[in-house]
């Protein structure tokens, strides 16, 4: 598997907290600046939180009200096509928990992470058998195929910590107590 994009929500934000510092720098009050666009500050709140995505042409319009130079122009103009990017999550459909979005999206593009359990063996680090047997028990009335697109979900998730380009820096800390718990068949935790 190649390397996956983190998705959206990170250019996003990034690109929402240049605005705001811009808008900033420039003296212009989130109502003023939503006047000069002739949009909602509603509208405007959401960009600079980096809730939704803008486009590149309203990036140039923003900068030129801000007096952004040209250089920070473009780069934020190119930030606003990442934040129109799909993340590699997508493809997994329902399988997706609710709010994962994001969560995948962070974890992504995280450069630490730091994780603690004491329950499960972590999914970054689940072997295809385990996580199968975990999905199963927490969802004992999904099909075979849901199973197995979660599964292929959580496999795909490991190779954010395998990734060639910056791999995070990772900090593991487990109770012994889950590595001799044992886990669906024998084979499964050997």
């Amino acid at each position: 598997m190649g390397e996956l994009m983190p998705g959206s929500t990170v250019p996003r934000r990034q690109l929402g907290r240049h605005l705001r510092e811009l808008r900033t720098d420039a003296r212009l009050t989130l109502k003023l600046a939503a006047r000069k666009l002739e949009w909602s500050e509603a509208r405007m709140w959401r960009i600079e939180s980096g809730l939704t995505s803008t486009r590149s042409h309203d990036v140039q319009t923003i900068c030129g009200i801000y007096g952004a130079s040209e250089e920070t122009t473009k780069a934020l103009v190119g930030l606003a096509r990442e934040t129109r990017a799909r993340g590699w999550w997508h493809s997994f459909g329902d399988a997706i928990p609710e709010g994962f979005d994001v969560f995948s999206s962070l974890e992504g593009a995280a450069s630490r992470m730091s994780i603690y359990r004491g329950d499960v063996v972590p999914g970054l680090f689940q072997t295809e058998e385990y996580a199968r047997v975990t999905v199963r028990a927490a969802h004992p009335d999904a099909d075979e195929e849901e199973t197995g697109r979660r599964v292929r979900l959580r496999m795909a998730r490991q190779h954010l910590v395998t990734r060639v380009t910056a791999p995070p820096w990772l900090r593991v800390v487990l109770d012994e107590a889950l590595l001799r718990r044992p886990v669906g068949a024998g084979t499964v935790m050997a």
